[in-house]
């Protein structure tokens, strides 16, 4: 196998796929974290969802 000639390609794709994919991963992790505390900080200054209807 590693005297395909081309075993590098074939390396070097997978690499790049695999950073490409953690890279994504990473960014929806932090995304996430990000919106959580914005939505926090929004309930916290009294902005209600308008999901939760009129509750008055």
């Amino acid at each position: 196998m590693m005297d395909d000639p081309h075993f590098g390609f074939i390396v070097a794709a997978y690499l790049a796929a695999f950073i490409v994919f953690v890279g994504l991963l990473l960014w929806i992790i932090f995304d996430y974290k990000a919106q959580k505390q914005l939505l926090a900080a929004l309930e916290a200054s009294g902005t209600r969802r308008r999901s939760e209807g009129d509750k008055r």
